[in-house]
């Protein structure tokens, strides 16, 4: 069972709630899958038994050979190659890493090099929670690239907890996408009633069940609340807005160790989702 936690917009509490879920469940696969700001590691505190790193290849051109390089530029849709005369212009943070130089360019003067653009972490959180981390290379835009990866190191046999990048852009969806159930971290505000609606018109295009966290409960309005109790949305759980929560939060705790009770309300939050995911 795949669970995803997202939120459209961020500082919501989303990766909070996703460590919560992890820590109920005790035994599961917890991946970070906000690659660009990955952080679940400060509040799991994992041991990290492996770093792999990700490249993707890279074309370079043997210049001052004679030889047209045109229909490279006229390939790429992602204009990260200009030709002016005999000169290559390359602009790698566009480059999308998909062969098609090597294709359409002249024979033997187009090659290819592997280029880092992150890396994945790998270690356990004791009893059995075994951790994956994306990290995107400063400067880097190969975000899916990372995704990619951990994708491919999904363990479907069990639970899968995923901390999703915050808002509804393509790296939402690609973390989002195999998930049996999703869960959307909210705050009761006009900006976040506004941005979990857009998230759960992503859902509905995917097809994907959801249910609503609400934290910081009691800083806006009823409004949130409301709306799904009228579309019939379950709200799992609603999280006061308790400055004592804040202040463990800033020295990398969780929930649960603020208050054991958490442990209960989460693992009740699974079960719920369990039942929702074996009927559909």
């Amino acid at each position: 069972m795949i669970i995803s936690v997202a939120s459209g917009k961020g500082g919501t509490g989303k990766t909070t709630v996703a460590v919560s879920l992890a820590l109920a469940a005790g035994y599961c696969q917890f991946i970070d899958y906000d690659v660009e700001a990955p952080n679940a590691d400060i509040f799991l505190k994992p041991d990290i038994k492996n770093i792999k790193k990700v490249y993707i290849k890279q074309p370079y051109f043997l210049t001052g050979t004679g030889n047209d390089f045109s229909k490279c530029a006229e390939f790429c849709h992602y204009n990260a190659v200009a030709v002016i005369g005999e000169e290559v212009v390359f602009y790698p943070e566009l480059c999308h890493g998909c062969g098609g130089c090597i294709l359409v360019g002249p024979q033997g003067a187009v090659r290819e090099k592997d280029m880092e653009v992150g890396e994945i972490s790998k270690g356990i959180v004791r009893p059995g929670i075994d951790f994956l981390k994306g990290n995107l290379m400063p400067g880097s835009m190969r975000t899916t690239t990372i995704q990619n990866e951990l994708e491919r190191m999904l363990n479907k046999d069990g639970i899968v907890i995923i901390d999703a990048p915050p808002g509804n852009s393509c790296s939402m969806v690609m973390a989002v996408k195999n998930s049996d159930y999703c869960v959307l971290v909210t705050e009761p505000t006009p900006y976040g009633f506004n941005d979990l609606l857009i998230s759960m018109e992503v859902l509905d295009t995917l097809k994907i069940p959801y249910g609503v966290v609400i934290n910081r409960d009691g800083i806006g309005d009823n409004s949130i609340e409301e709306y799904c109790k009228n579309k019939n949305i379950k709200v799992h759980i609603k999280i006061q807005n308790d400055m004592g929560i804040a202040k463990s939060y800033s020295r990398g705790m969780t929930l649960a160790d603020y208050d054991n009770a958490y442990t209960e309300k989460f693992q009740a939050i699974l079960k719920d989702i369990e039942k929702t995911v074996l009927v559909q």
